[in-house]
Formats: C-alpha cells, structure tokens, sequence
C-alpha cells in the first residue's frame, strides 16, 4: 500500500478529517489534498509530521515490513473496518452472553 492509502485508513479510523490533519501536522491543507489525487511520495520531514500527527510510525505510513509475528496496523485497521460494528454488538451484551457467543465462535472454528 502507498503512504497516503495508510494515511486514509488512519485518518478513517481516527475519524479526522485532512483539515484537522494539516493543522496537527503543521501542513497546508492543499498540499495533502495534492500529495493524496497525485499519489506522491511525501518528503521526509512531512511524512514524520504526519506520523506524528495520527500518533503511528513512519515505517506503518511508509508500509515497511514488520515482525511478521505480529499483525500490521493495516491489518488491524482493515479487521476493525470489517468487524467493528460486531464488536459494538458485542460490547452491549451482558458478560453472560458474551461468554456464550465466545463458546460459539471457538465451537464453530474446530
């Protein structure tokens, strides 16, 4: 993935806009709005501005291979886009219920 593909799925999951963005990063609003339709490569230092700014590391931005024992922040990002609202569901069950539905997913994976 690109820089800027993980800096929108960082600022969809922080729910920031790219105007609160450039303002924590000390950035002009059009120069992301730029960078993102063109695909650039941002430079050094503002790729580490808006690491910064999102609270990530620039090697998530940058998409730089990881420990491979540990899920990447894209990989989080993208189950927690997929599963987020379950979990919602799941966070408003009583902790009875969220045991039984435990149980029933480990059941249902052997």
């Amino acid at each position: 993935m690109s820089f800027w593909t993980n800096v929108s799925y960082e600022l969809d999951f922080q729910g920031i806009s790219r105007k609160e963005l450039a303002y924590r990063a000390n950035i002009k609003e059009m120069t992301i709005h730029k960078a993102i339709e063109r695909g650039s490569v941002p430079s050094a230092d503002t790729a580490v501005k808006i690491a910064k700014a999102l609270n990530v590391s620039i090697e998530y931005l940058l998409d730089l291979p990881s420990d491979e024992s540990l899920p990447t922040n894209s990989e989080i990002i993208k189950t927690y886009q997929k599963y987020g609202s379950l979990i919602t569901q799941l966070e408003k069950l009583s902790q009875k219920e969220q045991t039984a539905v435990v149980q029933l997913v480990e059941t249902l994976s052997k």
